[in-house]
């Protein structure tokens, strides 16, 4: 069962087990009980305001290295509106600034250790145990709740509890009973149901902000039909957003590169006229358009430029999720204000990519965007390009539009000429 408040749903659910913490949700280097988190969907079709609703746990369940903070988790702050589609992650304790798709638990706190009184969300859900959380609208009393006990779930017995009317529960202990170390429940939209498998959560390509008409808008709120600037042909619709989550084994068993399919980082300023604005994260073949000495546009991977200052790979990755925006053709367009690429469905990607992929892509009607928008380099000759000094510059120049307007010479203006002219 899928229980809903006003739209909103359980999208994933991290707890403790009896095994330790084997996921780091906020990438601090280090997986213990403040790794824990509770995310959640907004499944209609306008947004929705949370503020004011709370986060409440039970939790008593066997075995655990630690005993659950019962109770009140988490309050929403003022101004927490969750857009058609946004999902919200709530994470027991947060190292640095919380990243735009998450939220430190209000009532959280350091974790204490094994066998301290903890601030984990709850236990292990082992059967027998009343272990469920539930999201409270405090001023309506209504509530949802996800249940890991074999019985009708107890949350609502809390002291000061808010609730006052369950309006739908998940059947959390049917779909796992004693949870697996770095495993979590986690929605199946396809199947429109819970499943549980490995922890992952958007941190790296999620959060990053697209050109569009109206403004940058986040990667993970865009939907087939909006529209995103492009540098050739000015606002152009998605036909397509698709997402994909990798896992990376430290040692594969084919002998490969533990570290080949990490996601690269670009720092903030790197590419030039400050940009990108914010942290870059794209996955090593995602490309870059750079130009050559000669002043000409190609695109590079980003993987081939780890050599140059502010760009790396992320080795620490454990797993991440990416985005991959589909147009009627293959464009170049702006994220984070720096100029990448969107979705090129060539004969390499098409081999590369995964059967869900390729089914997905197939239901589009026409064409597939299969012919580059610019000449494409690979990573060995843009390293040689690299290492000759021959790329005059990372950042390329502005689109040379016939109506561009006068004085239009960095990116950061074309977004704004864009933006108020299509």
């Amino acid at each position: 069962m899928v229980a809903k408040l006003q739209g909103v749903r359980f999208d994933q659910v991290y707890t403790d087990n009896s095994e330790g913490a084997e996921f780091d949700t906020d990438g601090d280097g280090t997986a213990t009980q403040e790794d824990e988190f509770v995310s959640f969907t907004n499944d209609s079709g306008d947004p929705i305001d949370i503020s004011g609703w709370q986060i409440w746990s039970q939790g008593r369940g066997a075995n655990a290295p630690d005993s659950a903070r019962e109770g009140h988790f988490h309050t929403f702050p003022s101004g927490t509106v969750l857009q058609p589609g946004q999902t919200l992650y709530v994470i027991n304790e947060i190292t640095g600034p919380p990243p735009a798709w998450a939220q430190e638990a209000s009532q959280g706190g350091v974790e204490s250790g094994a066998g301290g009184n903890s601030t984990n969300i709850m236990t292990e859900g082992n059967t027998g145990q009343p272990d469920s959380l539930a999201l409270v609208d405090p001023s309506s009393g209504e509530y949802i709740v996800f249940n890991m006990d074999a019985g009708p779930p107890r949350v609502a017995s809390q002291p000061s509890f808010p609730g006052t009317t369950n309006i739908g529960t998940v059947d959390g202990q049917s779909v796992q009973d004693d949870q697996a170390a770095g495993s979590s429940y986690q929605y199946d939209s396809g199947a429109g149901r819970y499943t549980y498998s490995k922890t992952f959560v958007p941190c790296f390509a999620a959060g990053t902000r697209i050109a569009t008409p109206d403004g940058p808008r986040l990667v993970e709120h865009l939907r087939a039909g909006d529209l995103v600037l492009t540098r050739d042909h000015g606002a152009r619709p998605l036909r397509m957003v698709l997402a994909r989550t990798a896992i990376f084994d430290p040692r594969p068993s084919d002998g490969a590169d533990a570290d080949r399919d990490k996601p690269i980082e670009v720092k903030p300023g790197t590419l030039g006229h400050g940009l990108p604005e914010r942290m870059l994260i794209l996955s090593p073949n995602h490309r870059i358009l750079v130009t050559d000495a000669a002043g000409r546009e190609v695109l590079v991977p980003a993987k081939a430029l780890t050599g140059y200052p502010g760009i790396r790979r992320r080795r620490g990755t454990r797993q991440v999720r990416y985005l991959h925006l589909v147009l009627a053709r293959h464009e170049i367009i702006l994220a984070e204000g720096a100029a990448t690429e969107s979705y090129l469905a060539g004969d390499h990607a098409m081999a590369a990519a995964l059967p869900g992929l390729r089914h997905a892509l197939a239901t589009l009607p026409g064409p597939l965007p299969d012919k580059p928008a610019r000449p494409i380099f690979g990573a060995a000759a843009a390293r040689r390009m690299l290492a000759a000094r021959a790329i005059g510059k990372v950042l390329a120049p502005p689109p040379k539009h016939a109506t561009l307007a006068p004085g239009i010479k960095r990116q950061e203006d074309y977004v704004q000429w864009a933006s108020s002219t299509f």
